[in-house]
C-alpha cells in the first residue's frame, strides 16, 4: 500500500461516511418501528413479533446508539472540512451559521410543524399524544430555535428524533469556539472526550444531552489519527494499522451483532465478558476504530467495488440520511392517525408483517429522496443565495 498526502479538506467527498451515515439512519429507522406496536413505553417489549426478528433484533434493541454515530461522524467531518480555515479566519462566525442553517432548519422547520399538526390530530381523536408527550407550547418555543435538549431532564418532544439535532447545534457552537480559541488540538479534544466518556456513562440514561460530547470529539480525535497516519513518513504504521484492522474489525462487529441478540438495561454490566462487549465498548472502541479503517482506505481501496464511481452511485444513501431520520416519525405519525381505532391486537398484526415493515422503509426512503431533491437542496441554495450578500466579501460558505 502506497503512501499518500493528507487529503485537502475541499478535494472530494468523503463517500465511504456518507453511505455509513445513511446505514446509521436506517438502523435508527428500524429502532424506532417498535412504535407501531408500543402499548405504553417500551419496557418489557416483547421484540419476538417485530418482522424479520430474527435477523433485525440487534437493531430493533440497540439502534438508538447509531445516533452516536451521527455524532462520531459529524466531528469527524468538522474537523476535516472547518477547523483549519476557521481557526485561520478563512470562515467567520456568519459564513459557518449560513452553512448550518441552510441545510439543516428547512426540512427541520417543516417536519416540527407537520407533527404538531398530526399530534393535534391524533390528540382530539385518541385523548394522548403518540410516543411524545411533552408537546407543549413552551417545548415548541424550545423545539423552533433547536435548543430543545439544553435544559436539563430534557423530555423529546414534537419530532423527537430531532432531539439529536438539538446537540448537534450546540456541538456546532461549541467546534466553532474550539476553533476560534485555537484549542482544537488533541490535548484539549482527548480531555473532552475523557470527560464526555464519564459524564455520558455515570448519568441518568435519559438525559440525551450527555450522549452528544463524547462520541463528537472521538470523531475529531479520529481525524486526527487518520491525518497524521496518512503522511508519507508514517507509512509503515499506515500499512500495519490498515492490515490490523482489516482483521479486528469484521471479527468486532460480528460480535456486536451477536451480542445485539441479548438485551441489557444498562450501557455497562458487571463481569470483565460483559463489559468488553458492552454498549460502552461499541460506542468507544468498534465505532470510531471504523471511523479510522474508512478514513485511512478513503480513495485507496485496492478492490474495485469500493472504487469512487461504485460509491458515488450509493451515495444517494448518504444524501437522504437526514430527510429519513426527520420523517420516519411524521409518517408514523401519520399512519397511526389513520390505524389507531383498530384493536391493538388487529394493529398487531398489521405491523409485525415483513411486507408492512418493508413497505414502511419503501416509504421513508421515497419521502426522504424526495425531500433531498426538491426541497431541501432548492431551500439550501435559495437561503445560501439571500444570505450570502451579509457576509463579509471574503467569507465563505460551503
Amino acid at each position: 500500500m502506497s503512501a499518500t498526502a493528507p487529503l485537502h479538506p475541499r478535494e472530494a467527498r468523503f463517500y465511504e461516511l456518507d453511505i455509513l451515515r445513511g446505514l446509521a439512519a436506517i438502523t435508527v429507522v428500524f429502532f424506532h418501528y417498535k412504535h407501531f406496536l408500543l402499548i405504553s413505553d417500551a419496557a418489557g417489549f416483547d421484540y419476538s413479533h417485530m418482522p424479520f426478528s430474527s435477523v433485525l433484533m440487534p437493531f430493533y434493541v440497540y439502534g438508538q446508539f447509531f445516533v452516536e454515530l451521527f455524532f462520531a461522524i459529524s466531528g469527524y467531518v468538522f474537523f476535516w472540512l472547518y477547523a483549519q480555515s476557521i481557526e485561520t479566519m478563512k470562515t467567520g462566525a456568519w459564513s459557518f451559521f449560513v452553512a448550518r442553517f441552510a441545510r439543516l432548519y428547512p426540512l427541520y422547520f417543516v417536519t416540527l410543524i407537520v407533527v404538531a399538526g398530526l399530534q393535534f390530530a391524533y390528540r382530539g381523536q385518541y385523548g394522548d399524544d403518540f410516543i411524545y408527550n411533552g408537546d407543549t407550547i413552551a417545548n415548541f418555543l424550545l423545539n423552533l430555535v433547536m435548543v430543545q435538549q439544553w435544559l436539563p431532564y430534557a423530555a423529546q418532544s414534537f419530532n423527537g428524533p430531532a432531539w439529536s439535532i438539538s446537540v448537534e447545534v450546540f456541538l456546532y457552537a461549541l467546534f466553532f469556539m474550539l476553533c476560534v480559541w485555537r484549542l482544537n488540538d488533541i490535548r484539549v479534544l482527548t480531555g473532552l472526550f475523557l470527560i464526555g466518556v464519564v459524564v455520558r456513562v455515570l448519568s441518568d440514561p435519559t438525559v440525551d444531552f450527555v450522549r452528544g460530547v463524547p462520541s463528537f470529539f472521538e470523531g475529531g480525535l479520529v481525524f486526527y489519527a487518520v491525518r497524521a497516519l496518512r503522511r508519507t513518513e508514517s507509512a509503515v504504521w499506515r500499512r500495519r494499522v490498515v492490515l490490523a484492522l482489516a482483521v479486528a474489525l469484521p471479527i468486532l462487529w460480528t460480535l456486536s451483532y451477536a451480542r445485539g441478540f441479548h438485551q441489557i438495561n444498562v450501557l455497562v454490566e458487571p463481569g470483565f465478558f460483559a463489559a468488553i462487549f458492552s454498549v460502552v465498548s461499541f460506542l468507544y472502541i468498534v465505532m470510531p476504530l471504523t471511523l479510522l479503517a474508512l478514513g485511512l482506505m478513503q480513495d485507496h481501496w485496492h478492490l474495485s467495488w469500493f472504487s469512487r464511481e461504485n460509491l458515488h452511485k450509493v451515495s444517494w444513501i448518504g444524501d437522504i440520511s437526514y430527510s429519513i431520520y426527520l420523517i420516519h416519525f411524521p409518517l408514523q405519525l401519520g399512519l397511526m392517525l389513520i390505524l389507531a381505532r383498530l384493536p391493538f391486537a388487529q394493529r398487531a398484526v398489521i405491523f409485525s408483517s415483513p411486507l408492512m415493515l418493508l413497505t414502511f422503509m419503501a416509504l421513508a426512503a421515497g419521502l426522504g429522496w424526495l425531500s433531498f431533491r426538491y426541497f431541501e437542496m432548492p431551500m439550501r441554495r435559495y437561503l445560501t443565495r439571500r444570505m450570502r450578500p451579509w457576509l463579509a466579501p471574503s467569507a465563505a460558505v460551503r
